[in-house]
Order: C-alpha cells, then structure tokens, then sequence
C-alpha cells in the first residue's frame, strides 16, 4: 500500500480557470488545485507560474499560508500571499531557462 503526495515549489494555475485575474503584492487569493500536493509553507518563497495553453508563464515568488489535502476528493486547496511579481524582461529569462523543456510560455509576436 502506498499512498502519492507531490511535493512542490512551484504553485502553477491554469488562466481563466483559477489563475487570479488581478495580481498585487501583498494580495492574499485562493487556490484549488487537482491531487495532493505538498507545497513549501511561509516564510519559504514559492514560485507563481500561470499555465496559458500548456505553456508556463513565471510571474512571481508567493508564500503558502495556508493548505489542506482532502483525501475524499482528491484535491489541495489553500490560500497564498504574493510576494513579488516580476518585471517583463525578467519573465522571458526565467521561462527560458526554468521551464520544463519546449514549456516556457513565449507570448504572441504582434504586428504593428
């Protein structure tokens, strides 16, 4: 018998589902996410990744303060602060290089 537990550093939500629209340091906000996770706790910084078709987009450092694992349903849910959020060029770097290979998010080239 066994039991599986992730166990994770980085918190990624998917846009439009439970990624908040709106970020701000220090802001407080939810989360649910699908399976057992263990996150790191406050005061450990936790990366902020928004899942945008696939791909991952770093946006910040988060702080978990609160999580609860329910074995009947299998989900992890809990509450984070945002910590800091990063500037656009930073963003580019870090999806790059942090992302798992060919899932760094790359936003759309516009025309002008």
């Amino acid at each position: 018998m066994g039991s599986t537990i992730e166990l994770n550093d980085t918190l990624k939500l998917k846009r439009g589902s439970n990624f908040p629209s709106q970020l701000a340091v220090g802001s407080v906000y939810e989360f649910s996410l699908d399976g057992r996770r263990v996150f790191n706790l406050a005061p450990s910084r936790v990366f902020l990744v928004e899942e945008i078709d696939g791909q991952w987009n770093y946006v910040g450092h988060v702080r978990i303060l609160v999580q609860t694992i329910d074995a009947m349903t299998d989900k992890t849910s809990g509450r984070f602060e945002v910590v800091s959020l990063y500037p656009a060029e930073y963003v580019q770097l870090v999806n790059q290089h942090e992302a798992p290979k060919g899932r760094g998010y790359r936003p759309p080239i516009s025309e002008s």
